[in-house]
């Protein structure tokens, strides 16, 4: 296996990023949040913290890992636990020369001190820090929790005026669901008073502090997922992509497509570069055991999984996947301690990352029942250079292995759901924002000719 640890049974050399489980419930009640919640989160969080105090994450990630340049912190909300993490990086810089950068994601809805010691912290080292604060326009409060946005910004303010020196740079994560897609849809105002929303909040932020500052292309929000999207939600989807372009904004999938445009010789000869880094350069770490990333922390704590079963409404479409198994599954080949079975896990992902074939052709033949069903549009049936590079796009810009294994029970099969999104008249629409030159060469623009 390429990049093979010297240190048998452990990851590969390829592998640079760790993902950290750090805490275990959430103060928030996201509308499209995938991981069910239930009051055994509570008593979880209190073991995960446990384990955190004990610094015995950092001793799994020397056992695993040849080196860290980069760690993140996941779970529900880092902000519950940044202060244990920050008093560690001491430790942490010891055991991993090549650490670079620290990074994490939060609401922003809790005391906002531990980032200020974090990031002293890892000042003193020389090391990056780098965060996201999730907010999704004028829809926060309704998505999240009431109340969001004025917490939002009393957190932002008052972190700036906790640092002693230097800026901290909000990156923003909106997430919106396809009710919101809709609105916006129906609406091009919606769109606009999305966008004004971030405006509000920096211009309110920067006239009380100069420590925070803000990356304004982040702004752009990306659709939910998992979610069950129909031909229906992928014909607004289409007309949301279009208001966003007659308004002169991007979306974050123009430069996704354009990326693998630029690089397309190298498709066949680094898959891998177009793929996302989960079970290859990064691993998520819990309890000793390397995950192909964050999305699956938690599926494999008994006392959890058991709680979920006892709830009598299933409100996250994940939860239907304990039923039939697919979790199960999931926790026996796709989670490993240091040894055989981490050697053979890698050696899966291995063929998840460095091969195209088989994950195409099952898309364009998915695309082509589709469209004889009237699930997508029918000009996937008769052009096979479209079918192609709809098929090369969805495979590089949602590639996401847990959602095709939580979906299809298998890695490299996509969920037709995402399919259904971008076949109903939103690929079209993509393509417009390529500019003429692209649309005369795209029946060139596949891999391996097919």
């Amino acid at each position: 296996m390429e990049g093979e640890s010297s240190d048998e049974g452990g990851l590969s050399a390829r592998a640079v990023a760790a993902e950290v489980v750090s805490s275990g419930y959430c103060p928030l009640d996201c509308d499209y949040c995938y991981i069910p919640k239930t009051p055994e989160m509570r008593e979880m969080h209190d073991d995960i913290v446990e384990e955190l105090k004990t610094g015995e994450w950092i001793d799994q990630l020397d056992e695993l890992y040849q080196d860290v340049n980069y760690l993140s912190f996941w779970g529900t909300e880092p902000l519950l636990t940044l202060d244990v993490v920050a008093d560690q990086i001491d430790e942490a810089v010891e055991r991993f020369g090549g650490l670079e950068k620290v990074t994490f994601s939060t609401s922003m809805c809790l005391d906002p001190s531990p980032i200020a010691e974090l990031k002293e912290k890892l000042d003193e080292h020389d090391i990056g820090i780098s965060w996201q604060v999730s907010a999704d326009g004028h829809y926060t409060d309704e998505n999240r929790i009431e109340g969001a946005t004025e917490k939002i910004k009393k957190n932002l303010i008052e972190l700036g005026e906790t640092l002693d020196e230097g800026e901290l740079t909000v990156r923003w994560k909106g997430t919106i669901g396809i009710e919101n897609i809709r609105e916006m849809a129906e609406d091009p105002d919606e769109i606009e008073r999305y966008m004004e929303y971030y405006d509000e909040i920096r211009e309110e932020v920067e006239d009380a502090t100069d420590r925070i500052g803000f990356d304004e292309k982040s702004r752009v929000p990306t659709l939910a997922v998992p979610g069950k999207y129909t031909s229906e939600d992928g014909k607004a989807f289409a007309k949301y992509l279009r208001n966003m372009v007659d308004l002169g904004y991007s979306t974050t999938y123009t430069p996704r497509l354009k990326r693998v445009m630029r690089n397309r010789r190298k498709l066949e000869e680094k898959p891998a570069m177009f793929t996302c880094s989960g079970g290859d350069s990064n691993f998520g770490i819990d309890d000793g055991k390397a995950h192909i990333c964050h999305r699956t922390f938690y599926h494999d704590r008994k006392d959890y999984l058991e709680s979920i079963e006892d709830q009598e409404e299933y409100k996250n479409w994940d939860v239907s996947l304990f039923e039939e198994g697919i979790l199960g599954m999931e926790a026996e080949n796709y989670m490993a301690e240091k040894g055989d079975d981490l050697i053979r896990f890698q050696y899966i992902m291995r063929n998840f990352h460095d091969h195209w074939m088989l994950r195409l052709d099952n898309t364009k033949a998915m695309l082509m029942e589709l469209a004889k069903c009237g699930q997508a549009d029918e000009i996937y049936l008769e052009d096979e250079g479209l079918r192609s590079l709809l098929s090369l796009f969805l495979h590089t810009s949602h590639s996401c292995p847990v959602e095709n294994l939580l979906n299809t029970g298998v890695v490299h099969f996509m969920p037709v759901s995402i399919m259904r999104l971008w076949a109903n008249g939103a690929f079209q629409e993509l393509l417009k924002t390529m500019g003429d030159d692209f649309m005369e060469r795209q029946d060139r623009l596949t891999v391996g000719g097919s």
